[in-house]
């Protein structure tokens, strides 16, 4: 890598709250900038602001190039790099700087993987996997946010496994942490994500019928939009909250939970997992993500669901409650702590670019 106190982060969506990546962006910007290196974020918007790139742009009214966006926002994103970039570190999360010879690609998921897992049924790449698999061969190295990731980018790629090096996501306990409350007369579930198939919609929707039926349950459902939640509205024992900021996500979502659930078909970590165990909570869901790996550490509070599709699903969130309180709130809020806080991430970040 080059050996530059200047560093240009290629991450398309920038810095928000909106989504995991977006806010590892954010801590990735915060890191760099505390080591006193000049960072520049490149996103669409700064290279659709550009002279050139307003005029580049206006291509995308075109269908044939609006239907390869990405490949085309490459091409232009390489063009930028080289003209701008020659005593920069590039860092970026992999599509957009596919033609670019970066320094560090960091994974956030094998895009292939993933479409496999939202039902695609041949092995043939989408132009975006194409993309991600370029990306990763130019790259001297790569970051992967998971175990299973790197898995995925050596056998779906073919990538070398010695420039790849995992380190997990963060979270930021300022926001995450054990709230207490008074124990209601019910046990609640919460939810926490997009109402979409891949995200396990159609088994939440069944699990809200099994808590309809019920005196001593309620479901807490958090998303980001309303998309979907008009399929709830009906429901006495099922409570819908849309657009929560993160500074309030603890206390009205995850501080609520008995449980939480995450039925996600497919997730390359998954900020839910962490966020959930950070705030003390529990939590239960299919074998994606870093959910599995912490569940097969006995990491406390952590729980898979099972298989077999006829068990009785109030009955095993019950049996999970039941067991997870073998450790307080605090307990395992400070075991997620000390494996995913922002302090153990840029510990991570020391190693890795020392």
């Amino acid at each position: 890598m080059k050996n530059s106190k200047k560093i240009t982060l290629v991450f398309l969506n920038g810095i928000s709250n909106a989504g995991g990546a977006e806010r590892m962006t954010f801590y990735l910007y915060q890191y760099f900038n505390f080591k006193g290196y000049d960072v520049e974020i490149l996103d669409e918007k700064k290279l659709k602001n550009t002279f050139l790139g307003k005029l580049y742009w206006k291509l995308f009214k075109i269908k044939r190039f609006e239907k390869r966006r990405l490949k085309y926002i490459a091409r232009f994103a390489t063009a930028y790099l080289w003209l701008t970039s020659a005593n920069r570190m590039i860092i970026s999360n992999g599509e957009p700087t596919a033609y670019y010879p970066t320094d560090v690609v960091i994974s956030h998921g094998c895009n292939h993987k993933m479409e496999l897992d939202y039902g695609k049924t041949d092995n043939q790449f989408t132009r975006t996997s194409k993309l991600q698999k370029k990306a990763c061969e130019n790259a001297k190295k790569i970051i992967t946010v998971a175990e299973s990731v790197k898995n995925d980018l050596i056998n779906f790629y073919k990538i070398n496994d010695t420039k790849i090096t995992v380190i997990p996501n963060c979270i930021d306990t300022q926001y995450f942490y054990p709230i207490s409350r008074e124990k209601p007369n019910f046990k609640t579930i919460v939810y926490i994500g997009r109402l979409e198939i891949g995200k396990g919609i159609k088994e939440l929707v069944e699990l809200s019928k099994m808590v309809e039926s019920k005196v001593d349950w309620k479901l807490i459902i958090v998303s980001n939009n309303s998309i979907n939640t008009e399929i709830f509205d009906h429901l006495q024992n099922t409570e819908i909250l849309v657009d929560i900021d993160v500074d309030k996500i603890n206390e009205l979502g995850y501080s609520k939970a008995d449980m939480v659930y995450y039925p996600s078909h497919s997730e390359s970590f998954g900020m839910v997992t962490i966020e959930a165990l950070s705030c003390g909570r529990p939590i239960l869901g299919n074998s994606v993500g870093v959910l599995p790996e912490l569940v097969y550490q006995k990491f406390p509070g952590t729980y898979l669901l099972p298989n077999d599709g006829n068990a009785d699903l109030l009955d095993i969130i019950e049996q999970c409650i039941v067991d997870s309180k073998k450790f307080t709130p605090e307990e395992i809020h400070q075991k997620a702590k000390e494996k995913f806080s922002i302090e153990a991430y840029y510990k991570d970040l020391d190693r890795f670019f020392a």
